[in-house]
């Protein structure tokens, strides 16, 4: 192919990724833009000591010595005041795992039919590598010193994606035209840096990627965790204002946009915009302070992303983001239900203090039990109270033969409270 046909093939494709009446989808890898959310999630539970020891078993010394090492960094670094115990000490929490299943990476070649600008304009088939892996990790920690069940649960991570093969040696393909004759251009909405998720991994690569994942899940319901999530932005005619406006982080505005639009007619199309509204609302969810907001936001992103596959079961990239959503919705419930309970008790403890509050009645008993004056004082400085310090109060207080300096330190007491 000559340099005018190369540079006409270019500008086609450019054309066609950025002309108006172009198809909802991710875009080739060059094009993708993606969005960078930090996901901070409360832990479900609490280390209360200082120190810690962690035991991984149910797999290869390398496998189980990787994951051990990875949880025991993540809880150092996100909460400075915890350490890994020395072999010889009584470490205050105990974390054990067990693997129950290890799916190494595996490479599945497969063949899809994909579009060569030879001379010829001939289609041709395109080679495409799908990588796939899975862990699956049990795990409990508990609290040595006080006997009792800090955190436990089941994590798994599951690893399923294709990438483009171009052999080094093809003709010009549409991938290798873009690569070879245009700027390389940044990743990830303008950001200019290279994302790791774009290119293949090696088979060490993803089998550390999921080590690191599972460990961050068990790390995060003992310590708050603040995890970068890279998340990619659905394109396409119709939602690329929407996608401006995550990009600038107007999650709130790019919402409103994708959710009042008209629909698309084929369900495999609006497939994306359900995907960009789960996005909006999963942003929307983390940025929020109230635990039951936030939950509100995830269980409408884990909604949306549920329709998005429903819509397009084939489009993969659909399947991570509910997977990241289920997980932040499990700690959010328990949080949520904790929170009921702190209320419950709270309000319980509330109405169990004023049923039991000292009263103007109460006084007069003492001050006619002949107690004396200073253990009586003590007693009104120490108590929930509910006296009646009106005027007609007042009066029934001296008639019984309550003093000066006790009615004093009941109006103490009452503007103190």
């Amino acid at each position: 192919m000559g340099r005018i046909e190369k540079i006409g093939a270019v500008a086609l494709l450019l054309a066609l990724a950025t002309g108006p009446g172009r198809a909802q989808n991710f875009g080739w890898s060059l094009q993708r833009k993606h969005i960078t959310l930090v996901r901070k999630l409360p832990p479900t539970g609490h280390i209360d000591g200082n120190s810690f020891s962690v035991t991984v078993t149910g797999a290869g010394s390398d496998v189980t010595a990787d994951l051990e090492a990875q949880i025991i960094s993540l809880l150092v670094s996100n909460d400075g005041r915890l350490r890994s115990a020395d072999a010889k000490e009584k470490p205050d929490a105990i974390i054990k795992a067990r693997i129950t299943t290890l799916q190494p990476p595996t490479l599945l070649a497969k063949t899809q039919q994909g579009l060569e600008l030879g001379k010829k304009g001939a289609v041709q088939n395109q080679q495409v590598h799908e990588w796939t892996a899975m862990i699956t990790v049990s795990f409990e920690a508990q609290d040595v010193r006080k006997n009792r069940g800090i955190a436990a649960d089941t994590i798994t991570a599951k690893f399923d994606r294709e990438y483009m093969v171009v052999p080094p040696t093809a003709r010009p393909t549409i991938g290798t035209l873009i690569g070879s004759h245009l700027p390389k251009m940044p990743l990830g909405g303008g950001n200019g840096t290279d994302n790791a998720e774009e290119r293949e991994p090696t088979p060490q690569e993803l089998r550390d990627r999921l080590i690191k994942y599972t460990a961050l899940q068990i790390a995060s319901r003992l310590v708050q965790t603040s995890e970068p999530v890279n998340i990619f932005l659905a394109r396409g005619a119709g939602l690329d204002d929407a996608d401006t406006l995550l990009e600038k982080q107007q999650y709130a505005r790019a919402l409103e946009s994708l959710d009042t639009m008209t629909p698309f007619a084929q369900p495999d199309a609006d497939a994306y915009r359900l995907y960009n509204l789960g996005v909006a609302n999963e942003a929307l969810g983390y940025q929020a302070e109230d635990v039951l907001k936030a939950r509100k936001y995830l269980q409408e992103a884990s909604i949306d992303y549920g329709k998005a596959i429903d819509a397009k079961p084939t489009e993969k990239m659909f399947l991570e983001p509910q997977n990241r959503i289920e997980t932040a919705l499990a700690h959010y419930k328990v949080l949520s239900e904790q929170q009921s309970r702190d209320q419950a008790a709270d309000k319980a403890a509330q109405t169990n203090a004023a049923q039991n509050a000292m009263t103007n009645d109460d006084v007069i008993q003492m001050v006619q039990a002949k107690l004396d004056q200073a253990n009586i004082i003590d007693t009104i400085q120490h108590s929930t109270a509910k006296f009646d310090l009106s005027a007609k109060g007042q009066i029934s207080l001296a008639k019984a033969g309550v003093n000066g300096q006790i009615i004093t330190a009941m109006k103490a007491k009452a503007r103190g409270q």
